[in-house]
């Protein structure tokens, strides 16, 4: 059993905590009994599993590399408050630099890590399978890990700054719908764009002017007066299936 917070395997996943240790190592960390299960499921490589004697019955059944560590180890290495007793490193997805083949969602500096994590759930569910990132919170950190259910680990994931996005997109050819709150109404949108990119801002400062200025069309949601604008995810998530199952018909 592992009793030092010095051991290699404790010291990993606490550098791994940190963008600089997870953008070093390749990396991240998992927790939470579901989680590594769905892990499992989505064939993801695990390096290895903490646990401790509350997960035992449990890890006992998966065919991972696993060491028992002390209760008191894990729970000093869980971001929970209430801990399952299980937590695992795991490979980065691969990030993905090709033309997209399919919907896609462009986050133009996102960063509140539950608004990313809803954001990538409902990605999938909406089948924008291709997500790039712009500035934003690290996507590989544990809070966006966990919002996501996973969902990182099924989605193409790219990252890039402003200048190599609008660099790549000119080459694309595909149209790429922006959402502001000075725009045509997304509900009465008809044109039928085939694969299409949809392009959702920052939570204070909307989106940037860079984006905008290669928008093929400004699109907005219709609200009462008496609201300035919607969370990030709501609109993000509102918008997806306005653009996938009423502008589609499917």
């Amino acid at each position: 059993m592992i009793t030092s917070k010095q051991n290699q395997y404790v010291k990993l996943i606490r550098e791994l905590r940190t963008k600089k240790g997870r953008n070093e190592y390749k990396k991240l960390v998992i927790e939470g009994k579901k989680t590594i299960l769905d892990c499992l499921m989505l064939k993801v490589k695990f390096d290895y599993i903490l646990f401790d004697n509350t997960a035992k019955d449990f890890v006992d059944k998966l065919e991972v590399a696993k060491f028992e560590v002390s209760k008191e180890i894990l729970n000093s290495i869980s971001c929970h408050i209430t801990p399952q007793g299980v937590i695992a490193v795991v490979e980065q997805p691969k990030l993905t630099s090709e033309k997209p083949t399919t919907n896609f969602l462009v986050l133009d500096g996102l960063q509140d890590a539950g608004n990313i994590g809803t954001i990538l759930r409902t990605a999938i569910a909406t089948e924008f399978n291709r997500v790039i990132l712009i500035d934003c919170a690290d996507v590989f950190s544990e809070k966006v890990v966990n919002s996501s259910m996973t969902a990182v680990f099924n989605l193409e994931i790219q990252k890039v700054n402003r200048d190599e996005f609008v660099s790549l997109f000119k080459n694309w050819n595909l149209p790429l719908l922006v959402a502001d709150l000075q725009g045509e109404n997304a509900l009465h949108l008809s044109s039928n764009y085939g694969i299409m990119g949809l392009v959702i801002g920052n939570e204070g400062n909307g989106i940037s002017k860079e984006l905008k200025s290669i928008a093929t069309n400004i699109i907005t949601l219709p609200m009462n007066e008496k609201i300035e604008s919607l969370n990030a995810g709501v609109s993000a998530g509102v918008l997806m299936y306005i653009l996938k199952y009423n502008l589609k018909g499917e």
